[in-house]
């Protein structure tokens, strides 16, 4: 019953969004990390979902949603290197209850990067924060 339950939950959490198909697709690929974590905790700001997939290779499939997903976006920050998106977020349209949605991404190469989606009560300043720790401790 519970899988059933996190199966239904993980289908609205990215209802609309392209990166869902990358977290379905790539999720269990050799080559893959995903985590998902939902009703947790993360550096102390309560999440309603939290998704990361770690991936050596499918990187422009995985650029190619993030550029439609980046079309629909309310807000957008993003570090640019010689031409060349590395990372940044992207604040989605909130979904009921005023709950936020993010998508997260860091780019090391073509073809190797993160892709985070986190779902919860942050606003854009929680997530810099969020992500400024992350930082720190790397």
């Amino acid at each position: 019953m519970l899988l059933i339950v996190a199966v239904i939950t993980n289908a609205k959490a990215q209802a609309g969004l392209a990166i869902n198909s990358a977290f379905t697709k790539y999720g269990e690929m050799k080559g893959c990390k995903m985590t998902t974590l939902y009703d947790g905790h993360l550096k102390g700001y309560e999440l309603k979902v939290y998704r990361s997939l770690t991936y050596k290779k499918y990187g422009e499939e995985i650029n190619a949603l993030l550029a439609k997903d980046r079309a629909k976006a309310k807000k957008i920050r993003e570090i640019v290197s010689d031409g060349v998106i590395e990372s940044g977020y992207y604040q989605m349209p909130s979904v009921k209850n005023g709950i936020n949605r993010y998508i997260l991404f860091h780019r090391e190469n073509t073809e190797r990067g993160v892709l985070i989606y986190i779902e919860g009560h942050l606003n854009p300043d929680d997530i810099m924060t969020l992500c400024k720790k992350q930082k720190t401790q790397d």
